[in-house]
């Protein structure tokens, strides 16, 4: 039994002169067409010395650290500044780092043709914030090997090995999330950060009764950790500045791309301007400082509702779905807004979280839904073709 996939005209002309081969590929519980060379290429930029150069030169930092302190034994974790988990966690992540950054100029999205500014804020804020969520996960996890492996040592030769294993470890996640970077993955960082930044300043100011004043107490003086938080909203609008700028790389080759679309893209540069004001002008009482906060923090919210009514405007292949769902959202924000100022239900600290939330569910899912816009013409339907030859009697 013999059976061809029939290609369509249109992905007939895109690989018209494209002698490479296909490969098809089980993909969850789907399927994934590529050219050969592509699935060479990708192999190609995960060699094995990006992965062992950085490895071995933070196993030879550790080794030369070890054998300075002339200890006969190296704490696996513990309390002593020299130990595994330090060595591990310090010479990996900053090889990891380094690993990003060289990675991630290699995809073809930073070899693009854009500005030397725009490349530097998008590599630093990539690689930034990479490194400090495999930090994040690389502490919790030695954390939980403290208490398994209590009183655990090794001597420096032993000890240097680990560390060449850890930063391998690392190493292979900085440098595969690098070259594997898309919207979706930077949505998820997004949230990640964000969350997670506003989770700890929470926690740390617990003691400090915040929720009493308002949620943009965290990030004032009087807060115990303040800088978490308002650097907590910077990285995060930088992050959302080279989400746009991956989303309409993408959707500016789309058929569905306008010059309105222009103005979402404005306004999502606006939205990340205001919110990275908020993190660096803190509501500090009696203070120029915040005005600018409380401006920002309106202008967002003004930003988004001008994003939702002239929606159908800028983007009139938005899907009826979408505009349903942006409808629904100024509905709570003006629903919300009343709950706080017209019957005094909500508290200020209450609305300013629940008003929050809703416009960041919000920016997500517009989006998703621009990416899904910009995917569109990437999508072909193929059939499957019987070309067996027929029995005759």
């Amino acid at each position: 039994m013999k059976k061809y996939i029939e290609v369509p005209d249109t992905l007939s002309e895109v690989l018209n002169g494209d002698e490479d081969d296909l490969i098809l590929e089980a993909v969850d519980n789907g399927f994934l067409i590529k050219l050969k060379s592509a699935s060479m290429s990708n192999r190609q930029n995960f060699s094995l010395r990006h992965l062992l150069m950085p490895s071995l030169f933070a196993w030879l930092m550790a080794l030369m650290t070890f054998l300075i302190t002339q200890k006969s034994q190296i704490s696996f974790t513990g309390d002593d500044v020299i130990s595994v988990a330090h060595a591990s966690t310090v010479f990996g992540i900053f090889t990891g780092f380094i690993s990003f950054i060289l990675a991630y100029r290699k995809t073809p999205h930073a070899r693009n043709k854009q500005s030397w500014l725009t490349k530097m804020r998008e590599t630093l804020t990539l690689s930034l914030t990479y490194s400090l969520v495999t930090l994040a996960v690389t502490v919790m996890t030695f954390y939980i090997m403290r208490h398994t492996f209590s009183g655990v040592s090794f001597d420096p030769v032993t000890a240097s090995l680990f560390v060449l294993a850890f930063s391998a470890v690392i190493n292979f996640v900085l440098i595969s999330s690098a070259v594997s970077v898309k919207v979706s993955n930077l949505i998820t960082m997004l949230f990640v950060t964000f969350i997670g930044g506003v989770l700890v300043a929470m926690a740390l100011n617990n003691q400090r009764d915040w929720w009493q004043f308002n949620f943009s107490f965290l990030g004032t003086y009087e807060a115990k950790k303040h800088w978490e938080f308002n650097m907590t909203l910077i990285f995060s609008a930088l992050i959302l500045l080279t989400i746009t700028d991956y989303l309409f790389s993408e959707f500016s080759q789309s058929t569905y791309y306008t010059k309105k679309s222009t103005v979402v893209r404005f306004f999502y540069y606006l939205i990340a301007v205001l919110i990275a004001c908020v993190g660096i002008f803190p509501a500090n009482s009696y203070s120029w400082t915040m005005t600018v906060h409380n401006l920002s923090a309106f202008g967002i919210v003004i930003c988004i509702i001008v994003l939702i009514l002239l929606l159908k405007w800028l983007i009139p292949d938005i899907s009826k779905e979408f505009l349903v769902f942006s409808a629904i959202t100024l509905g709570l924000l003006m629903l919300s807004a009343f709950l706080f100022l017209g019957i005094h239900y909500l508290s200020l600290t209450f609305f300013e979280i629940i008003a929050f939330v809703i416009a960041f569910i919000w920016l997500v899912m517009l989006i998703n839904a621009i990416q899904d816009l910009s995917q569109s013409h990437r999508r072909w339907q193929l059939k499957l073709v019987d070309m067996t030859p027929k029995k005759t009697l």
